[in-house]
C-alpha cells in the first residue's frame, strides 16, 4: 500500500495520532527537530515517521539509520520500526526489502572505526573495555606512580576516580593535553597577574584555583599514562571511539559522502544527552557548509531538554537547542521544529505541576527561540490524577509516614501491585533510609542502582572495612566502624584516641625533621602518611585514660584488619566475602530477619560483575568505582527493573524512561531538593575540564577576567545553572507518576542545628495538591539531637536489646565450648510458644529455600566460568562441576568456620616466629582473641621445620592454565632434604584428605616463578595436629592440570 494521506497512516497503523504527532511524522524529508514533552510517545512518532517515508515511497528501509543511547532503547525502537512496517502493509511483498539499521551512538562509532579506521591508521582490533575496567585500570597507573606531589593528599581510590573523571571529560570533549597544557600556562600567568586583596595577599578563591590547576596538570600525566596502558593492553572505551570516529569525519570527507549516500535519512534520540563529541561526529557527517558537503541531508533529532540530566557525564544539552544551526537546511535556514505536547502518561493535576516546575528551563532563550509551546497536556477523557502534598517534623517520622502510605496503597486495592509504586530520591542516603522503612513493615522492597545500596548500614560497614584494608589512613572509615554497635567505642575514648593519633604523626614529623628528610608543615598539608591516623593509634594507644573495654576492643579490633590484612592481595571478590563472614553480618541479618542478608548477596553479585571484567580488579579500583557509584550512578545507561513485585527504591537519575502507577518523592527541602551544591566548578575541581576548552563553550558561563569579582560572579553564574539542572531533575520526577505524586518534606534532620525549610518544589507541588497535611507545632529545637536529654553514645539499640544480645552471644560460645568438650551439639534450651513458632519459621524459610534452589537445578541453565579461579575453586571445579556452578549462580559469603579461624591464627603466630629470618614478613603482633592455637603450635614445633629457615613465606602466584587464570598464596618454601626447594602446605585438619590439586598447583607456580622444571620442586603437607609430612608422589603436571579445565565444559549446567 502506498501511503499519500496521513490519515492513511493512523488507519494502518490503528493509532489515533494528534494533529501534532502527524505534523512530526509526515514533515519533509529535510532536516528537523522534535521537542518531545515526557510521556509524548517519541518513539512511536519516529517509527511512525520511518513507515510514512518508506510507504510514500521516499525511502528505502535499510536507508534508515536511528542511533539512540542503550541497547534496550535501540532494540525497542527497532522492533517498533519493523512492526509497524508490517502492520501497515508498506512493503511491496514482490521486492525483498532491506532492514533499517539501528544502533547506539556508541555502536554507531565502532562500526565506523572498524569499517574506516585504517584511513587514519586506527586498528580496530582493540578489546571495548567498560567502565568498570576502566576505574581497574586508572587505580593501576595510580598505584605504580611515586612522587605524586599535589595529588599526595588524595587517598589512592580518589585519585583513580578522578583519572577516570578528567579522562572522560577529555574524550568528550574532543580536547589534546597539549591543549590543557596550554590553557594551564596562560590561566596560571594571568592569577599571578591577579589583583591583590587590601593587605597585598592573595585572594583564597584564587589560591584554590591556582591549587586545582597544579592537580589538574597532575592528573593529566596519570591520564595519559592511563591511555598509554590502554594502548599497550589493546584496551578502547566508548569515549575513545566516539573520539576517532569524530577525527574520522572530519578528517577524511569521503567517510562522511559515504555514510550520506548509504542514508537517506538519519533519527537521531535522546538528542539532548549527547556530548559535544557525538554532536561534533553528527554534524561532520551529516552536515556541512554546502549541500554537496552534506547541509540539508535529512536528519530528525528528537528529544527533550527538560529531561537534559546528564550534564555531569558529558551531555550537552546545547546540542538540541541549537539544531536549527547546526543543521540547517539546503537553503541554509534553520532547520524546523515541532513539538509534542500530548502526554499519554498521566493526568493532568500531575502535568499542571510538571509544567510549572519546568517554567524556569523553559524560559531559556535558546529554547525560547524555537517558538513552540511546550506545556504538557493529557488527552480528553484521562483520568485527571491526584497530587498529594505533606510536611513532617522529622525525617524519620516523613520515612514512616511514606511506608505507611505505601502499605496503605497496597491493602486498600488503590495500587494492587507492588511492583507499580516507586520512591524517587534525591539522595543515595535517603534510598537507604526508605528501603529500611519499607522492610520494616515487611514491605517487599527493591533498590535500583548500587549507589543506594552502599548506603545500607551493612554494606556500609563492609565498604569501609575494604577501606580502611586499602588505606591506613582513611579515618572517616576507621571511625565510622569504631563508633559502630559492634565495637561501641564512646565519645570519650574516641576523643583519647584522637589525641593519640596526633601524638604519633607530630613523632613522625620531628623525627623526619631531626633527619632532615621532612618538612613537617608541609607533609601536614599534603602527604596522608604523615597525617594523623586512627588505625595506628589503635594499635598503639599508648598511655591515655581510656576505658577498659575500650582497650579490648581496641585489641580485638585492630586482630581483626590484621587477620583480613593478610588476605587483601587476594581476588576483589573473595576479600569482600570473607570481609562478611568475618564480620558475622550475613549470620546477623537473617537471624534478625529471613532473608534480611540479600542487599549483602546484590553487592557481591556486584563485586563479582566488577570482578569479572579483569581478573587483576584491585580494591582501590573497587572503591573508586563504588565511589563513582554512590556519587552518580550508572547516567545514560537506563535502570533496569526486576521483574518481581516490589516497590521500587531510586534515585530520580536512575528513573528517567520509567514509569508508575504511584510516585513519592520525598525530602523536598531547601538545599536537598533542589540542592546548590556545584560539583563542577573547573576553579575547584582538578577533575573538571575549564569551561573554555569544552565543546558547549558557548552555551555555559565563563569567567572572564582573571580576578577575585570575577569569580564571585561565576560562582553565582554556577549556582544558576546548577538550579536549572535540580529544575530538570524535578521535572523527570513528577512526571513518572501516572496518576498519584506524593510530595513530602521535613524540618529536622540527623545533626542538624538548624532546621530545614521547604523548598520552592514543595511549594509549587502544594498550590497543586488535592490533599495537603501540613506538620502543626514543630519543635524549635531538634528533637533528633537530643538536647533535653544526656544519653549513651554510640546508640547500641538500647539498653535490653543490647543485653537480649549480649547474652546470646554468650549462649553461642557455650555451646561452642561444649562442641569442643564433648564433640557433641548441645540441646537447646526449652523455648516459650512464640520462640517455636520462629524456629518453626525458619524451618519453613529453609524449606522454601531449598525447594527453590532445586527447582532451579533442574532447569539446567548455564553459568560461564569466571575469568580466574582460586585454588581452592579449581580444586572444587574439578572435583564437583555441579556444586561449583551453584557457587557461582549464588555467591553467598560463608562462614569462617573453626578450622579456618586456627589457620588464620597459626599463621599469625607462625609469620612472628618467622621474623628476621626473612624479609617478606610484617611483623605484626599475633593475638587474635578466643583462637585457640595451642595445639597447632606444639604439632609445628615438633615436626622437621620448626627450626629451618624459610626460603619464602606467604607468596602470592597467578597461574594461567587452559585460557584461565588460577590464583593463591604458597604458604612457605623451605630447603629440602634432597636440595630441592620443598613447597609446604600447613593443615590444621587431616591432611590426607586434603587435594593434591593444591599441592600440583603450588608446586608449578614455585617452579614457574623461579624457573624451574615442576619436577626440580618438592611439595607436601605439613599436618599440624599429628606433625606428620604427608606427600603425593603423582602430582599432575601443566598439561595434566589443563586437561582438568578443558575437559570441564565453559558453560556449566546450574
Amino acid at each position: 500500500m502506498k501511503l499519500t494521506d496521513p490519515a492513511q497512516l493512523s488507519q494502518a497503523l490503528g493509532i489515533p495520532f494528534s494533529e501534532q504527532q502527524l505534523a512530526a511524522i509526515t514533515a519533509p524529508l529535510e532536516p528537523s527537530v522534535i521537542i518531545a514533552g515526557a510521556g509524548s510517545g517519541k518513539t512511536t512518532v519516529m517509527a511512525a515517521r520511518v513507515v510514512w517515508l518508506v510507504g510514500s515511497g521516499q525511502v528505502r528501509p535499510e536507508q534508515v539509520l536511528g542511533l539512540t543511547f542503550t541497547r534496550k532503547a535501540a532494540g525497542e525502537l527497532g522492533g517498533r520500526v519493523r512492526r509497524a512496517l508490517l502492520a501497515a502493509g508498506v512493503l511491496d511483498a514482490d521486492v525483498e526489502a532491506g532492514e533499517e539499521l539501528i544502533l547506539t551512538y556508541d555502536a554507531f562509532a565502532g562500526r565506523l572505526v572498524a569499517e574506516h579506521g585504517l584511513l587514519l591508521g586506527i586498528e580496530a582490533s582493540s578489546r571495548l573495555i567498560t567502565t568498570a575496567a576502566r576505574f581497574r585500570l586508572a587505580a593501576r597507573i595510580v598505584a605504580e606512580t611515586a612522587g605524586l606531589d599535589h595529588l599526595s593528599r588524595l587517598r589512592p581510590a580518589a585519585v583513580a576516580q578522578r583519572v577516570v573523571e578528567l579522562s572522560a571529560e577529555l574524550r568528550s570533549h574532543l580536547v589534546e593535553p597539549a591543549q590543557l597544557q596550554a590553557q594551564a600556562d596562560n590561566f596560571t600567568r594571568a592569577l599571578a597577574a591577579a589583583p591583590r586583596n587590601p593587605r597585598g595577599a592573595e585572594y583564597a578563591a584564587l589560591q584554590l584555583a591556582a591549587a586545582a590547576t597544579a592537580e589538574r596538570l597532575e592528573l593529566a600525566a596519570l591520564v595519559q599514562r592511563y591511555e598509554a596502558l590502554k594502548l599497550e593492553l589493546g584496551y578502547v572505551e566508548f569515549a575513545d571511539q566516539m573520539a576517532a570516529a569524530a577525527r574520522l569525519a572530519v578528517e577524511v570527507p569521503s567517510v562522511s559522502a559515504a555514510l550520506r549516500s548509504e542514508f537517506a535519512v538519519v533519527l537521531l534520540d535522546e538528542y539532548q544527552d549527547t556530548s559535544a563529541a557525538q554532536g561534533t561526529l553528527l554534524r561532520a557527517l551529516f552536515s556541512g557548509a554546502e549541500p554537496a558537503q552534506g547541509r540539508g541531508h535529512p536528519v530528525t533529532a528528537v528529544g527533550d531538554p527538560c529531561q537534559a540530566i546528564y550534564g555531569w557525564r558529558g551531555a550537552a544539552a546545547s546540542n538540541i537547542l541549537d539544531f536549527g544551526a547546526h543543521f540547517p537546511t539546503s537553503d541554509g535556514s534553520a532547520a524546523t521544529s515541532y513539538a509534542l505536547t500530548v502526554n499519554r502518561r498521566s493526568g493532568q493535576l500531575v502535568l499542571d505541576a510538571a509544567n510549572e516546575l519546568a517554567a524556569g528551563v523553559r524560559a531559556d532563550p535558546a529554547l525560547m527561540a524555537h517558538g513552540l509551546d511546550l506545556d504538557l497536556v493529557a488527552p480528553p477523557n484521562t483520568p485527571p490524577g491526584q497530587v498529594d502534598a505533606a510536611s513532617f517534623a522529622t525525617w524519620p517520622d516523613e520515612v514512616a509516614a511514606l511506608a505507611d502510605r505505601v502499605a496503605e496503597l497496597h491493602d486498600t486495592g488503590a495500587v494492587p501491585a507492588w511492583s507499580e509504586i516507586a520512591v524517587l530520591a534525591r539522595r543515595n542516603v535517603q534510598v537507604a533510609d526508605v528501603y529500611a522503612a519499607l522492610s520494616a513493615r515487611d514491605i517487599p522492597a527493591e533498590i535500583v542502582g548500587l549507589g543506594g545500596l552502599l548506603e545500607l548500614p551493612p554494606v556500609a560497614d563492609v565498604v569501609a572495612t575494604l577501606t580502611v584494608l586499602d588505606d591506613p589512613t582513611a579515618n572517616p572509615s576507621a571511625l565510622r566502624l569504631l563508633a559502630s554497635t559492634r565495637w561501641a567505642i564512646g565519645i570519650p575514648d574516641l576523643a583519647q584516641l584522637g589525641r593519640r593519633a596526633r601524638e604519633l604523626a607530630e613523632a613522625k614529623h620531628t623525627a623526619g625533621a631531626d633527619s632532615g628528610t621532612a618538612d613537617p608543615s608541609k607533609l601536614a598539608n599534603t602527604d596522608p602518611a604523615a597525617a594523623p591516623s586512627i588505625l595506628e593509634a589503635v594499635a598503639d594507644p599508648g598511655p591515655l585514660p581510656y576505658s577498659a573495654a575500650a582497650r579490648e576492643r581496641f585489641r580485638e579490633f585492630e586482630g581483626e584488619l590484621r587477620q583480613l590484612r593478610r588476605h587483601s592481595g587476594d581476588a576483589v571478590t573473595e576479600l569482600v566475602q570473607r570481609v562478611i563472614a568475618v564480620l558475622g553480618l550475613a549470620v546477623e541479618l537473617e537471624a534478625i530477619d529471613p532473608g534480611g542478608s540479600a542487599p549483602l548477596a546484590t553487592f557481591v553479585q556486584a563485586v563479582a560483575a566488577y570482578t569479572d571484567i579483569d581478573a587483576d580488579a584491585s580494591l582501590s579500583g573497587l572503591l573508586a568505582y563504588l565511589e563513582a557509584e554512590r556519587e552518580y550512578g550508572t547516567g545514560l545507561e537506563q535502570s533496569v527493573l526486576s521483574a518481581a513485585d516490589s516497590v521500587k527504591v531510586l534515585t530520580v537519575h536512575k528513573a528517567k524512561g520509567l514509569e508508575w502507577t504511584a510516585v513519592f518523592v520525598p525530602a523536598l527541602a531547601a538545599d536537598v531538593f533542589p540542592t546548590d551544591r556545584v560539583s563542577g566548578n573547573w576553579l575547584r575541581n582538578a577533575a573538571t575540564l575549564p569551561y573554555p576548552l569544552r565543546g558547549d563553550a558557548a552555551a555555559l558561563p565563563q569567567l572572564g577576567v582573571v580576578d577575585n569579582d570575577h569569580f564571585t560572579r561565576f560562582a553565582a553564574d554556577l549556582r544558576e545553572q546548577q538550579r536549572l539542572s535540580e529544575d530538570r531533575l524535578a521535572y523527570v520526577a513528577v512526571t513518572r507518576a501516572r496518576q498519584l505524586l506524593v510530595a513530602s518534606t521535613h524540618t529536622w534532620g540527623a545533626g542538624l542545628a538548624k532546621p530545614r525549610v521547604a523548598s520552592d518544589y514543595f511549594d509549587v507541588l502544594v498550590s497543586h495538591a488535592q490533599s495537603t497535611a501540613l506538620a502543626e507545632d514543630v519543635p524549635t529545637r531538634n528533637p533528633l539531637l537530643g538536647l533535653a536529654s544526656v544519653v549513651g553514645w554510640p546508640a547500641v539499640s538500647g539498653g535490653e536489646a543490647r543485653t537480649a544480645l549480649l547474652a546470646a552471644a554468650a549462649r553461642v560460645e557455650q555451646s561452642r565450648a561444649t562442641r569442643r568438650t564433648t564433640g557433641d551439639d548441645p540441646q537447646p534450651p526449652s523455648l516459650d510458644a512464640d520462640q517455636r513458632e520462629r524456629v518453626a519459621a525458619w524451618r519453613r524459610r529453609a524449606e522454601q529455600l531449598l525447594a527453590a534452589e532445586l527447582e532451579l537445578g533442574a532447569a539446567r541453565t548455564s553459568v560461564g566460568l569466571p575469568e580466574y579461579l582460586s585454588v581452592t575453586g579449581f580444586g572444587r571445579l574439578a572435583k564437583d562441576p555441579l556444586g561449583f556452578a551453584r557457587e557461582l549462580r549464588r555467591p553467598m559469603p560463608r562462614l569462617v568456620s573453626d578450622a579456618q579461624r586456627w589457620g588464620i591464627a597459626f599463621h599469625s603466630w607462625l609469620e612472628q616466629r618467622f621474623q628476621g629470618q626473612t624479609p617478606l614478613l610484617d611483623g605484626e603482633d599475633d593475638e587474635l582473641a578466643g583462637v585457640e592455637v595451642a595445639e597447632l603450635r606444639a604439632g609445628f614445633e615438633a615436626g622437621p621445620y620448626a627450626n629451618a629457615v624459610p626460603i619464602a613465606v606467604e607468596t602470592p602466584f597467578t597461574l594461567v592454565l587452559g585460557g584461565r587464570l588460577v590464583r593463591g598464596r604458597i604458604d612457605a618454601v623451605f630447603a629440602g632434604p634432597d636440595g630441592r626447594p620443598q613447597v609446604v602446605d600447613w593443615k590444621t585438619g587431616d591432611a590426607r584428605r586434603a587435594d593434591p590439586l593444591q599441592l600440583a598447583c603450588y608446586r608449578l607456580a614455585w617452579a614457574e616463578l623461579k624457573g624451574l622444571d615442576p619436577d626440580e620442586v618438592d611439595a607436601v603437607f605439613y599436618d599440624l595436629r599429628h606433625s606428620v609430612v604427608v606427600r603425593h608422589p603423582d602430582l599432575p603436571d601443566r598439561p595434566a592440570l589443563e586437561k582438568l579445565l578443558t575437559t570441564v565444559p565453559l558453560a556449566l549446567p546450574r
